[in-house]
Protein backbone atom coordinates (compact mmCIF):
# COMPACT_ATOMS: atom_id res chain seq x y z
CA UNK A 1 0.00 0.00 0.00
CA UNK A 2 1.45 3.34 -1.06
CA UNK A 3 1.11 6.63 0.80
CA UNK A 4 -1.24 7.83 -1.95
CA UNK A 5 -3.51 4.86 -1.36
CA UNK A 6 -3.40 5.51 2.38
CA UNK A 7 -4.43 9.10 1.78
CA UNK A 8 -7.20 7.98 -0.56
CA UNK A 9 -8.47 5.42 1.97
CA UNK A 10 -8.64 8.08 4.68
CA UNK A 11 -10.51 10.41 2.33
CA UNK A 12 -12.97 7.65 1.44
CA UNK A 13 -13.75 7.06 5.11
CA UNK A 14 -14.21 10.79 5.67
CA UNK A 15 -16.63 10.98 2.75
CA UNK A 16 -18.65 8.06 4.11
CA UNK A 17 -18.86 9.70 7.53
CA UNK A 18 -19.96 13.04 6.07
CA UNK A 19 -22.69 11.24 4.14
CA UNK A 20 -24.00 9.75 7.38
CA UNK A 21 -23.92 12.96 9.44
CA UNK A 22 -25.24 15.21 6.68
CA UNK A 23 -27.50 17.94 8.00
CA UNK A 24 -27.81 21.03 5.81
CA UNK A 25 -28.68 23.60 8.48
CA UNK A 26 -26.09 22.41 11.00
CA UNK A 27 -23.34 22.30 8.38
CA UNK A 28 -24.28 25.79 7.15
CA UNK A 29 -24.09 27.40 10.59
CA UNK A 30 -21.78 25.09 12.59
CA UNK A 31 -19.52 23.81 9.82
CA UNK A 32 -18.43 20.27 9.09
CA UNK A 33 -17.87 17.84 11.96
CA UNK A 34 -14.34 17.54 13.28
CA UNK A 35 -12.88 14.63 11.30
CA UNK A 36 -9.16 15.04 11.85
CA UNK A 37 -6.85 13.17 9.54
CA UNK A 38 -4.78 11.62 12.34
CA UNK A 39 -7.86 10.18 14.07
CA UNK A 40 -9.10 8.69 10.80
CA UNK A 41 -5.61 7.30 10.15
CA UNK A 42 -5.57 5.54 13.52
CA UNK A 43 -9.11 4.21 13.06
CA UNK A 44 -8.02 2.73 9.74
CA UNK A 45 -4.58 1.64 10.94
CA UNK A 46 -5.42 -2.11 11.10
CA UNK A 47 -6.77 -2.00 7.54
CA UNK A 48 -3.86 0.11 6.26
CA UNK A 49 -1.41 -2.28 7.88
CA UNK A 50 -2.94 -5.37 6.25
CA UNK A 51 -5.18 -6.76 8.98
CA UNK A 52 -8.48 -8.40 8.16
CA UNK A 53 -11.14 -5.70 7.83
CA UNK A 54 -14.87 -6.24 7.34
CA UNK A 55 -18.10 -4.27 7.28
CA UNK A 56 -18.46 -4.40 11.06
CA UNK A 57 -14.97 -2.95 11.52
CA UNK A 58 -15.77 -0.07 9.17
CA UNK A 59 -19.17 0.73 10.69
CA UNK A 60 -17.68 0.63 14.18
CA UNK A 61 -14.82 2.90 13.09
CA UNK A 62 -17.36 5.37 11.69
CA UNK A 63 -19.25 5.30 15.00
CA UNK A 64 -16.06 6.07 16.92
CA UNK A 65 -15.25 8.93 14.54
CA UNK A 66 -18.72 10.39 15.18
CA UNK A 67 -18.15 10.06 18.95
CA UNK A 68 -15.06 12.24 18.58
CA UNK A 69 -17.02 14.72 16.43
CA UNK A 70 -19.70 15.01 19.10
CA UNK A 71 -17.17 15.57 21.89
CA UNK A 72 -15.31 18.12 19.78
CA UNK A 73 -18.49 20.09 19.00
CA UNK A 74 -19.33 20.37 22.68
CA UNK A 75 -15.77 21.47 23.42
CA UNK A 76 -16.04 24.34 20.96
CA UNK A 77 -19.07 25.70 22.73
CA UNK A 78 -17.48 25.59 26.16
CA UNK A 79 -14.46 27.38 24.81
CA UNK A 80 -16.56 30.03 23.05
CA UNK A 81 -19.27 30.66 25.68
CA UNK A 82 -22.30 30.05 23.48
CA UNK A 83 -24.44 33.04 22.68
CA UNK A 84 -24.58 33.46 18.90
CA UNK A 85 -26.77 31.48 16.54
CA UNK A 86 -23.79 29.56 15.16
CA UNK A 87 -22.62 28.63 18.65
CA UNK A 88 -26.10 27.52 19.68
CA UNK A 89 -26.32 25.41 16.52
CA UNK A 90 -22.92 23.93 17.36
CA UNK A 91 -24.48 22.74 20.63
CA UNK A 92 -27.21 21.10 18.58
CA UNK A 93 -24.61 19.63 16.23
CA UNK A 94 -22.86 17.98 19.17
CA UNK A 95 -26.18 16.58 20.42
CA UNK A 96 -27.05 15.46 16.89
CA UNK A 97 -23.74 13.60 16.49
CA UNK A 98 -24.22 12.03 19.93
CA UNK A 99 -27.61 10.70 18.86
CA UNK A 100 -26.15 9.42 15.61
CA UNK A 101 -23.38 7.38 17.16
CA UNK A 102 -25.80 5.75 19.57
CA UNK A 103 -28.05 4.95 16.61
CA UNK A 104 -25.12 3.57 14.61
CA UNK A 105 -23.95 1.44 17.51
CA UNK A 106 -27.48 0.16 18.12
CA UNK A 107 -27.74 -0.96 14.48
CA UNK A 108 -24.59 -3.02 14.93
CA UNK A 109 -26.25 -4.92 17.80
CA UNK A 110 -22.81 -5.38 19.31
CA UNK A 111 -23.67 -5.07 22.99
CA UNK A 112 -20.11 -5.56 24.22
CA UNK A 113 -18.78 -2.74 22.05
CA UNK A 114 -21.68 -0.46 23.00
CA UNK A 115 -21.02 -1.15 26.68
CA UNK A 116 -17.30 -0.53 26.33
CA UNK A 117 -17.67 2.74 24.39
CA UNK A 118 -20.46 3.99 26.66
CA UNK A 119 -18.35 3.39 29.76
CA UNK A 120 -15.46 5.10 28.01
CA UNK A 121 -17.56 8.16 27.20
CA UNK A 122 -18.40 8.45 30.91
CA UNK A 123 -14.67 8.33 31.75
CA UNK A 124 -13.87 10.89 29.05
CA UNK A 125 -16.65 13.20 30.24
CA UNK A 126 -15.34 13.01 33.81
CA UNK A 127 -11.84 13.90 32.60
CA UNK A 128 -13.21 16.75 30.51
CA UNK A 129 -15.16 18.02 33.50
CA UNK A 130 -11.94 18.18 35.50
CA UNK A 131 -10.60 20.70 32.96
CA UNK A 132 -13.55 22.99 33.67
CA UNK A 133 -13.98 22.35 37.40
CA UNK A 134 -10.88 24.13 38.71
CA UNK A 135 -9.20 20.81 39.43
CA UNK A 136 -5.54 21.27 40.32
CA UNK A 137 -3.08 18.44 39.80
CA UNK A 138 0.49 17.76 38.75
CA UNK A 139 1.65 18.30 35.17
CA UNK A 140 2.04 14.53 34.77
CA UNK A 141 -1.56 13.97 35.88
CA UNK A 142 -2.75 16.54 33.37
CA UNK A 143 -0.93 14.68 30.61
CA UNK A 144 -2.66 11.46 31.69
CA UNK A 145 -6.00 13.29 31.70
CA UNK A 146 -5.51 14.64 28.20
CA UNK A 147 -4.29 11.28 26.91
CA UNK A 148 -7.47 9.61 28.20
CA UNK A 149 -9.66 12.27 26.60
CA UNK A 150 -7.89 11.97 23.28
CA UNK A 151 -7.42 8.24 22.91
CA UNK A 152 -9.73 6.17 25.17
CA UNK A 153 -12.46 5.54 22.56
CA UNK A 154 -9.79 4.60 20.01
CA UNK A 155 -8.21 2.16 22.48
CA UNK A 156 -11.58 0.56 23.20
CA UNK A 157 -12.18 0.11 19.49
CA UNK A 158 -8.77 -1.60 19.17
CA UNK A 159 -9.32 -3.78 22.23
CA UNK A 160 -12.72 -4.97 21.07
CA UNK A 161 -11.44 -6.16 17.70
CA UNK A 162 -8.08 -7.55 18.94
CA UNK A 163 -6.09 -4.68 17.46
CA UNK A 164 -4.54 -3.77 20.81
CA UNK A 165 -1.02 -3.86 19.37
CA UNK A 166 -1.73 -0.46 17.77
CA UNK A 167 -2.67 1.26 21.03
CA UNK A 168 0.79 2.68 21.85
CA UNK A 169 0.95 4.49 18.51
CA UNK A 170 -2.53 5.98 18.84
CA UNK A 171 -2.06 6.99 22.48
CA UNK A 172 1.17 8.81 21.76
CA UNK A 173 0.12 10.23 18.39
CA UNK A 174 -3.15 11.72 19.63
CA UNK A 175 -1.36 13.21 22.64
CA UNK A 176 1.24 14.77 20.33
CA UNK A 177 -1.54 16.35 18.29
CA UNK A 178 -3.25 17.82 21.37
CA UNK A 179 -0.03 19.27 22.77
CA UNK A 180 0.90 20.74 19.40
CA UNK A 181 -2.60 22.22 19.12
CA UNK A 182 -2.33 23.90 22.52
CA UNK A 183 1.11 25.30 21.69
CA UNK A 184 -0.20 26.65 18.39
CA UNK A 185 -2.99 28.44 20.28
CA UNK A 186 -0.35 30.04 22.49
CA UNK A 187 1.57 31.22 19.40
CA UNK A 188 -1.61 32.80 18.10
CA UNK A 189 -2.23 34.53 21.42
CA UNK A 190 -5.32 32.43 22.11
CA UNK A 191 -6.12 30.91 25.50
CA UNK A 192 -7.93 27.66 26.26
CA UNK A 193 -9.50 26.22 29.37
CA UNK A 194 -6.81 23.54 29.46
CA UNK A 195 -4.08 26.20 29.49
CA UNK A 196 -5.87 27.96 32.37
CA UNK A 197 -6.02 24.66 34.27
CA UNK A 198 -2.29 24.15 33.77
CA UNK A 199 -1.54 27.70 34.92
CA UNK A 200 -3.69 27.32 38.05
CA UNK A 201 -2.08 23.97 38.86
CA UNK A 202 1.39 25.47 38.35
CA UNK A 203 0.53 28.18 40.88
CA UNK A 204 -0.87 25.62 43.33
CA UNK A 205 1.83 22.95 43.00
CA UNK A 206 4.87 24.95 41.90
CA UNK A 207 5.89 23.04 38.80
CA UNK A 208 9.63 22.58 38.16
CA UNK A 209 9.28 24.83 35.07
CA UNK A 210 6.49 27.01 33.75
CA UNK A 211 3.63 25.03 32.24
CA UNK A 212 4.55 26.37 28.81
CA UNK A 213 8.15 25.13 29.08
CA UNK A 214 6.92 21.76 30.33
CA UNK A 215 4.44 21.51 27.47
CA UNK A 216 7.18 22.17 24.91
CA UNK A 217 9.43 19.62 26.61
CA UNK A 218 6.61 17.07 26.65
CA UNK A 219 6.02 17.51 22.92
CA UNK A 220 9.70 16.90 22.17
CA UNK A 221 9.75 13.89 24.50
CA UNK A 222 6.65 12.33 22.98
CA UNK A 223 7.98 12.82 19.45
CA UNK A 224 11.33 11.25 20.35
CA UNK A 225 9.63 8.30 22.02
CA UNK A 226 7.36 7.85 19.02
CA UNK A 227 10.44 7.74 16.77
CA UNK A 228 12.11 5.17 19.00
CA UNK A 229 8.99 3.01 19.00
CA UNK A 230 8.83 3.15 15.23
CA UNK A 231 12.50 2.25 14.94
CA UNK A 232 12.24 -0.68 17.32
CA UNK A 233 8.92 -2.05 16.12
CA UNK A 234 8.47 -4.24 13.08
CA UNK A 235 4.69 -4.03 13.36
CA UNK A 236 3.98 -1.28 10.82
CA UNK A 237 4.67 -1.60 7.11
CA UNK A 238 7.11 0.90 5.62
CA UNK A 239 4.45 3.03 3.93
CA UNK A 240 2.18 3.08 6.99
CA UNK A 241 5.14 4.03 9.17
CA UNK A 242 6.28 6.75 6.78
CA UNK A 243 2.76 8.21 6.68
CA UNK A 244 2.81 8.44 10.47
CA UNK A 245 6.22 10.11 10.38
CA UNK A 246 4.92 12.71 7.92
CA UNK A 247 1.67 13.15 9.83
CA UNK A 248 3.44 14.39 12.96
CA UNK A 249 6.51 15.91 11.35
CA UNK A 250 8.81 13.35 12.95
CA UNK A 251 12.44 13.35 11.87
CA UNK A 252 12.88 9.62 11.53
CA UNK A 253 15.96 9.71 9.30
CA UNK A 254 17.89 11.91 11.73
CA UNK A 255 16.98 9.63 14.59
CA UNK A 256 18.10 6.58 12.63
CA UNK A 257 21.49 8.20 12.08
CA UNK A 258 21.87 9.05 15.74
CA UNK A 259 21.00 5.53 16.85
CA UNK A 260 23.35 3.94 14.33
CA UNK A 261 26.22 6.04 15.64
CA UNK A 262 25.68 4.78 19.20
Amino acid sequence: MTEQIIQHTILQLKTKILEQVRHRTLRKHAGDPDLREDRLYFLLLPLLNGNRWNDEHEKSAISVAVIYSALSAHDQIKELNASSKSQQLTVLAGDYYSGLYYQMLAKLSNIELIRSLSNGIIDISEKKASVYDDVKQSFEKWMETIQTIESLSMEQFYDHFDFSMYKPFARRGLLIHRIAYELELVKQGKASRFQESLAQSEFEFGFSQTWLVLLNQELATQKNEMMEELLQSRLLSDSVQQFLVNLYGLRLNEQVSVMRER
